[in-house]
């Protein structure tokens, strides 16, 4: 059994009606109309042609029986109407803030007068028309009636709007002839609106399909991009904390390092100077005090420098083996005096290539931790090769880490089982430095272990195997020599400081210049240029020491200088490197000094 199309419904007053949707929320309702809308319209704009054409073809086919006012009429009546809906349709459209529920109504009142017209007139038409024009005029009302399926597509009740009075007339006026052919035709034409509605019902769904996969989809796409905006603002939030941090650490930093360089400028110069035994041991112990102390300090250093990009690899090919035999000497006497074993399984000769000495600070830092997390046992470091890599092992017998903890313990200032902070078992940077050096040296990281387990770092790199192009090692310190009679012209704002270096450089032969700003050290150079100018960062006011170099090599041309500073704020890093200036950071070390006056004097 046949029944009408969804959304049919026989009173005038639910025809005219725009449907609903339920369950539909307002957006998704009010755009689906709006697409309605825009296909009836966009069909009315090219239907004020069309129809008429279909209508004259009727005229002409009535044209002999038929008063030919009567025609001209009807088809005037017909394209009066289709204009003015074109009309309202052209300025709907251009419309923003339409009432897409009136429009929709007004759409289906135009459709439904034109085929009031329309079936109405032909009715009209035949009582004086023969059975085969009779035949013709309803062949040409059904063919628009197929077409009407396509211009109506979006929207079944304007169908029906139209359909129904028109073939309602047609069919009345077939039945009037009182035989059962009319009367069949009758029927039939009742009948071809609904079938019809079949295939325009079919359209509407795919219409609301397609729309709700393109609604669905453009809420996808806000949605992720509303998540994308959160994660966005949660990172930008991450990176400012962090920036935040970084600030704090380099401001923490340079203030602990100002007086901690002063000090060990004094212990240096003390240490220098011949003293009694028991002076000298007070020296060296707070040298190595004030070692301790850099120590700590040099590691915030390392992750400013890490952050800020200034560390730039020197990659060269070097003998692994010849490497871990040294770092085992070093750290076996460390171990040894915890009653640990320190066990070296690399006695095969392997050549691998990276920056020996920042591959050089990545194992150590592994093996010191090791060392200190470890209360019994040992600490066994391994190589063997895998196809074409090294793989590099630190495997202790400590306690062990958590699965759960495996991502945190690189985090910066994180320590497992060491609440009291207790200073022996470091600070928690080393592993943060560990994993941004094997990073920045493209060597893979990974960490085995589990609670009571003890714990595994491996780390993989390429194999070199032509062992003749193995390169330098880095190189023992040794005892820079200075020029006698070196003039070196000392710039830091605060007096201790200028003193210390001062007494420290004297003790090694120099004579020194002293200045507390940019004007006194241009002062001073006038008055004599100095082989070497060795001046803080932070000066008086805003004054700073790359401002006072800058000028000074203005001034007086190219001087060989050194810049010390206590801040490891990156951008203070980036900035010396960019203007090609070595940097020594607080608190300078006897020897890490004297070497880079000897370097900057002899470039």
């Amino acid at each position: 059994m046949l029944r009408p199309a969804p959304g049919y419904n026989s009173s005038l007053s639910a025809l005219f009606a725009p449907p609903q949707h339920a369950g539909e929320d307002d957006e998704r309702l009010a755009r689906l109309k709006r697409l309605q809308f825009e296909s009836l319209a966009n069909h009315a704009k090219r239907l004020p042609w069309m129809v008429p054409l279909a209508c004259g073809f009727v005229g002409f086919t009535v044209w002999d029986a038929v008063p030919a006012p009567l025609i001209l009429g009807w088809i005037a009546l017909i394209a009066a109407i289709l204009s003015v809906r074109w009309e309202f349709s052209r300025r709907s459209l251009a419309h923003a803030e339409l009432d897409v529920d009136a429009a929709l109504r007004t759409m289906a009142v135009f459709s439904f007068f034109n085929g009031l017209v329309m079936g109405g007139g032909a009715a009209l038409f035949f009582a004086d028309l023969s059975l085969e024009q009779k035949a013709i005029v309803t062949m040409i009302v059904v063919s628009i009636c197929a077409a009407a399926v396509s211009a109506n597509a979006g929207y079944s009740r304007s169908f029906y709007a139209w359909a129904l009075p028109t073939f309602a007339a047609l069919a009345a006026a077939w039945a009037s002839q009182g035989d059962v052919a009319g009367a069949w035709v009758g029927f039939l034409l009742l009948l071809f609106p609904f079938l019809q509605g079949v295939f325009i019902s079919e359209n509407e769904r795919v219409m609301r399909e397609s729309f709700e996969i393109r609604y669905h989809n453009e809420r996808l796409i806000r949605e992720l991009e509303v998540q994308r905006q959160a994660v966005g603002r949660e990172r930008d939030r991450a990176e400012e904390a962090n920036r935040a941090k970084s600030r704090f650490l380099a401001s923490a930093s340079h203030d602990l390092r100002q007086p901690l360089h002063t000090l060990s400028l004094y212990s240096a110069a003390l240490r220098v100077r011949k003293t009694d035994q028991r002076t000298q041991e007070m020296a060296r112990e707070i040298g190595n005090a004030i070692a301790s102390l850099g120590t700590l300090l040099d590691a915030l250093l390392d992750i400013s420098k890490l952050d800020a990009g200034a560390v730039r690899p020197e990659t060269s090919r070097f003998g692994l083996d010849a490497l871990l035999s040294r770092m085992a000497a070093d750290f076996r006497p460390i171990a040894q005096a915890k009653g640990l074993a320190l066990v070296l399984d690399a006695h095969v000769p392997l050549t691998v290539e990276t920056d020996p000495v920042l591959f050089e600070r990545v194992l150590g830092n592994l093996i010191d931790n090791a060392i200190k997390y470890t209360a019994s046992g040992s600490v066994r470091v391994a190589a063997q090769t895998v196809s074409d890599k090294v793989v590099l092992s630190i495997t202790d017998t400590g306690p062990g880490i958590p699965r759960v903890e495996h991502e945190r313990v690189f985090e910066e200032f994180y320590q497992l089982a060491n609440p009291e902070r207790d200073r022996s078992r470091g600070i928690g940077l080393g592993l943060a430095i560990v994993r941004r050096l094997t990073e920045l040296l493209r060597i893979r990281l990974e960490l085995e272990s589990d609670l009571g387990r003890g714990t595994t770092f491996r780390l993989t790199l390429p194999l070199i195997r032509d062992r003749r192009l193995a390169a330098r090692e880095p190189a023992a310190p040794y005892e820079a020599a200075l020029p006698e009679g070196l003039i070196a012209l000392v710039v830091d704002d605060e007096r201790s400081v200028r003193e210390g270096m001062r007494t420290l450089l004297e003790e090694w032969g120099c004579k020194v210049l002293l200045a507390s700003g940019i004007d006194e050290a241009l002062a001073a150079l006038r008055a004599a240029k100095p082989d070497l100018i060795i001046a803080d960062h932070r000066l008086r006011g805003s004054e700073t020491g790359i401002a006072l170099l800058q000028r000074a090599r203005e001034a007086a041309g190219e001087i060989p200088s050194l810049l010390i500073t206590g801040d490891t704020a990156p951008e203070v890093l980036a900035h010396a490197q960019r203007a090609g200036l070595m940097l020594l950071h607080k608190p300078v070390q006897e020897q890490a000094l004297r070497s880079a006056i000897a370097e900057a004097v002899a470039t």
